[in-house]
């Protein structure tokens, strides 16, 4: 197993390379970053369509509790193991009227999947949207994203009411056909959401961010774990330093540290920490930026911490950078 992995009771996430050796029984899925990533062909392996600038080789990993379950419900693929579930689903948007129909589309059938399973929990979603900064006004297509996804959530809530918003990430394909893809993590055991009184909660922005507001929580507090949704230089609703990638990097971080101090208070334990035991991807505008923002990590986190930083669009054209993060907690 690789190192430094983070756990909760059975449920486990680290970096490794992966070559073309057969996965371990106990892998739930596998993220291959970029076109050239090696890996076994085994149907646990889901490509990332985004290219490593920092920790080229490294997939994330996630193991869970002993031999693991494949199967399919329509366009989702999933694979559980009595415990977790790990789905993925991939939309190409020719398919649809649009963004918002395919993420409507999408985020209603993992919802109704999941209403219909014993994992009725979903922790974290992570959506890679292709050009995601494209399109002006409301017709731009992160607001797109958002509002189908925030119709989703209206129609489940709508008979399901005790469905709350998972961890989340979304950012942008830079190129490539206009496709959706999105992967999850589920578990049997409800999760806490996390909120921190730097940011507005995201599902509360105002109208001025588009139709719909952006349909996640902070972060997700599972059994033994923080799953960090992704995060950027935003205090309040409003993204500060433009421009200033360093700036944004620490502005950031300052966000993920309120972020642990107030999962520790809603948990009524010691603050969870980033340390070695944790895992760090940072999805990044400027591919030039990739070697400052290494070294300003290692400065201020140290250089064991397990890293990945990714090339990708991020959800506003003006911050560079969004930062997600898995804590033992």
């Amino acid at each position: 197993m690789p190192p430094h992995p983070s756990q909760a009771d059975g449920l486990r996430a680290s970096y490794a390379t992966l070559g073309t050796a057969p996965l371990s029984e106990d892998v739930l899925a596998a993220a291959v970053f970029g076109a050239k990533g090696m890996a076994p062909s085994d149907p646990r392996c889901l490509r990332i369509e985004l290219e490593p600038l920092a920790g080229a080789g490294l997939s994330e990993v996630w193991q869970g509790d002993g031999r693991m379950r494949i199967g399919t419900a329509g366009p989702i693929r999933y694979v559980e193991d009595g415990r977790h579930l790990a789905g993925w689903i991939d939309l190409e948007e020719a398919g649809f009227h649009g963004l918002d129909e395919a993420a409507e589309a999408a985020y209603l059938g993992l919802l109704q999947f999941h209403a219909t399973t014993p994992y009725r929990h979903v922790w974290r979603i992570w959506s890679f949207v292709t050009g995601i900064n494209e399109g002006v006004g409301d017709d731009e297509r992160y607001k797109q994203f958002c509002l189908g996804r925030a119709r989703a959530f209206a129609a489940v809530h709508a008979t399901l009411p005790g469905i709350g918003y998972p961890a989340a990430t979304a950012v942008g394909k830079p190129t490539g056909p206009r496709s959706l893809q999105i992967c999850w993590l589920a578990g049997r055991d409800p999760g806490v959401e996390i909120e921190t009184p730097r940011q507005l909660a995201a599902y509360r922005y105002p109208r001025r961010y588009g139709p719909a507001a952006p349909s996640f929580s902070r972060a997700m507090l599972v059994p033994g774990l923080l799953l960090v949704s992704g995060t950027a230089s935003i205090v309040g609703h409003e993204s500060v330093h433009p421009g200033d990638t360093i700036a944004q990097l620490h502005e950031t971080l300052d966000n993920i540290d309120a972020l642990l101090k107030s999962a520790g208070e809603v948990a009524a334990r010691p603050v969870p920490r980033l340390s070695p035991e944790s895992l760090l991807k940072v999805y990044l505008r400027h591919a030039a930026d990739a070697a400052p923002v290494v070294q300003q990590l290692h400065a201020r986190l140290g250089e064991q911490l397990p890293l990945v930083i990714l090339a990708a669009d991020i959800c506003r054209d003006e911050l560079l950078l969004e930062i997600e993060a898995v804590v033992p907690a």
